[in-house]
């Protein structure tokens, strides 16, 4: 009310041309070449408008030109483009030294003119040792042997939250401001927030160090890598500006991030003697993120600052809950975390600064007030597991995966329970504190408190989990059953997904999406058949 009709059309264009060539020559297999050249090019065009007039004639015919009130348009439209050369060189010699030279000369709309190209290259090299003379010996229990390395870099130039002209100044144009200005609503321009004069290309480098190898007559296999990844450039927003500025900070290659990890993959294969075949193979990797490059003079904990860890979580340290409003009223000033009256089933923090209040201090690395790092986000020793065996007409299979350590700080009414008079707590927030029950692990029920749900120690939540992803058991009918039938093969099934999960987290969460507004992921289990005729 008023009724209205509102028409809109969205064009959404993508083309991509892509040509490559590859000639590849032979001496004697011993000398083997390969090169590759190639050209791509993508274009992106989107455009985007609608038109609307209220106060229809009549509600059941929405037409445009069956409208009488008043009339309104919107429209936007955009592009990017990228372009690029990129070549291949490989070279081996008689499969036991292998090279490869990779590069990339890459442009982007997405910077200015000066700054649209860079070139990236890359290298990688390998030597199966295991195909020397002097490994023969060790040929009885290894029988294949590859040690290689590698390093590189390639260029991110996806800044989609930017826009896609993010290195010009842009004004805001409103042409029917919300005011009345000589009887009209006049055109309104705002001024463009501020515009980096160094933006380019992110550049991530990496190097790789690693082996695969093949042991006791094919049933182990072992595969190991060690990298490091250095993100240069990173397009962040740049170091803090006094606040009289009055806009936001403009975002720049303003960072540079070291990430560091590893992964080790495990396998076995086997067939015994009276028929069974078994297989079991492990992966289990490892990384973490370090800030290495960043200008914050003031060590403000608002901003990047070089040595942070990426996804640390800064919080306090709890004593507990208040078990009477006496104890309250002689611990050290909370007020800054929540005005109002502390007592009997609020949470007690640490003074960690000795200070007698708790607060944030300067909000600095050198004076953080009362808070600390108390955990990390970053899912670490993340592992995945599968083993199976088949005997006679019979076949199983099962895959486990899961987090061997991450941090969680959850927020919410689904966490809280009561965060404000509308919410409805989940079962997992039941146990609040109470004069009958002071050793619950929440606090008393007031969605005034906002101090009681501060980040802190308490309430972090430990994240790991392993969790049975699929098992499969199937059974496959003899063919002197079926060919009579005339069927060729026939086999049954039944699977189950997610059947367990074992966590320490709080129920209301799940460990693999760590997002309880997300659709739940369900457990499963399904019977079927495999029908070949």
């Amino acid at each position: 009310n008023p009724s209205s009709v509102t028409m809109t059309n969205n064009e959404d264009y993508y083309t991509a041309f892509n040509a490559f060539a590859e000639y590849t020559k032979s001496l004697n297999d011993t000398h083997n070449f390969k090169v590759m050249a190639g050209y791509n090019q993508e274009y992106k065009h989107t455009k985007y408008y609608w038109a609307g007039r209220k106060e229809l004639i009549n509600d059941s015919n929405p037409a445009m030109n069956q409208a009488t009130g008043e009339k309104n348009l919107g429209y936007s439209e955009s592009q990017w483009a990228i372009n690029g050369f990129f070549a291949r060189i490989n070279y081996n010699y008689k499969q036991r030294y292998l090279l490869e030279l990779n590069g990339r000369y890459d442009g982007s709309s997405k910077f200015a003119e000066a700054d649209r190209y860079a070139f990236f290259p890359s290298v990688s090299a390998a030597w199966r040792m295991s195909e020397e003379a002097f490994f023969v010996p060790a040929k009885k229990w290894i029988d294949d042997l590859k040690i290689r390395g590698s390093w590189g870099s390639l260029g991110n130039q996806v800044v989609d939250e930017l826009g896609n002209f993010p290195y010009l100044p842009s004004y805001g144009v409103n042409t029917s401001y919300a005011y009345l200005l000589g009887g009209s609503r006049p055109v309104a321009v705002t001024p463009s927030g501020l515009v980096s004069g160094a933006f380019t290309w992110e550049t991530v480098t990496q190097m790789d160090f690693g082996f695969d190898a093949v042991l006791l007559n094919n049933r182990l296999s072992a595969t190991f890598d060690w990298y490091r990844r250095d993100t240069k450039d990173m397009l962040t927003a740049g170091q803090s500006l006094p606040a009289v500025l009055g806009t936001n900070i403009p975002v720049e290659n303003a960072a540079d991030l070291k990430t560091t990890g590893w992964e080790l993959s495990l396998g076995w294969t086997d067939r015994l003697s009276n028929g069974l075949s078994y297989w079991v193979k492990g992966v289990l990797s490892d990384y973490q993120g370090e800030i290495t490059k960043f200008t914050n003079d003031a060590g403000s904990l608002s901003s990047r600052y070089v040595g942070q860890k990426i996804n640390e979580i800064w919080g306090y340290r709890s004593e507990g809950l208040f078990q009477s409003d006496a104890e309250a009223d002689s611990h050290v000033d909370q007020s800054y975390l929540y005005g109002g009256k502390w007592g009997a089933g609020d949470v007690k923090y640490v003074d960690l600064n000795n200070d007698g209040k708790i607060d944030i201090g300067k909000n600095t690395l050198a004076d953080p007030g009362d808070r600390t790092i108390i955990g990390n986000s970053t899912p670490r020793y993340s592992y995945g597991i599968t083993a199976g065996f088949e005997y006679k007409n019979f076949d199983f299979e099962m895959f486990w995966q899961g987090v061997g350590k991450r941090d969680f700080m959850p927020g919410g009414s689904a966490f809280w329970g009561f965060t404000s008079e509308w919410d409805t707590p989940l079962k997992s927030a039941l146990d609040y504190w109470t004069a009958d029950n002071t050793a619950a692990y929440f606090p008393r029920p007031n969605w005034n408190n906002g101090g009681n749900r501060q980040t802190c120690d308490r309430y972090l939540q430990n994240a790991a989990y392993l969790r049975l992803k699929n098992i499969t058991l199937g059974y496959t009918i003899p063919h002197v059953v079926l060919k009579k039938v005339g069927i060729s093969r026939l086999r049954v099934y039944l699977q189950g997904e997610n059947l367990l999960t074992f966590t320490p987290l709080i129920d209301a969460f799940d460990p693999e999406i760590i997002d309880n507004m997300t659709y739940p992921i369900t457990k499963k289990v399904s019977v079927g058949l495999n029908l070949t005729f």
